[in-house]
């Protein structure tokens, strides 16, 4: 009967701290959502949701905090591939797809920045190459000074 007792307390006891740790968690992604900081909110709000998956206001503010912090980061890659700062535009698409997996604009944007960035490289190797062929072809033309 001891035995019994003290699990039921244990088990309530567990119970109030996930209660308490989920609201404190929901409680912090509020305060990061009302300031616009969405990653942080996202992190907070899975904290929440994963400590107490049945409350519906966990999961709502979730989805909410996730399509808000993808509207953020596509707005951010769209003014950075605008400046041709690529490498930070694909970054910032991929963390849109990671919060809004849907986004298909956001995922052909990757695709699309990819491929431009492995042009990029592949044509600045072949420039590369070019101008050490020339400076040799060059170099076996030319006289020495007498």
């Amino acid at each position: 009967m001891r035995r019994l007792i003290r699990a039921s307390a244990l088990f309530c006891a567990l119970i109030v701290v996930s209660g308490c740790a989920a609201g404190l968690a929901f409680r912090r992604g509020e305060d990061r959502a009302r300031i616009g900081d969405w990653d942080t909110a996202v992190a907070y709000y899975r904290q929440a949701v994963q400590a107490d998956p049945n409350k519906p206001e966990f999961r709502i503010a979730l989805e909410r905090a996730m399509l808000n912090a993808s509207h953020a980061h596509f707005d951010m890659a769209r003014q950075l591939e605008a400046k041709d700062q690529l490498d930070g535009a694909l970054l910032e698409y991929k963390r849109t797809v990671e919060f809004d997996p849907a986004n298909r604009q956001a995922a052909e944007k990757v695709a699309q920045l990819e491929r431009t960035i492995r042009d990029r490289i592949e044509a600045a190797r072949d420039h590369e190459d070019h101008a050490a062929e020339g400076e040799r072809i060059v170099g076996t033309v030319r006289t020495p000074d007498p």
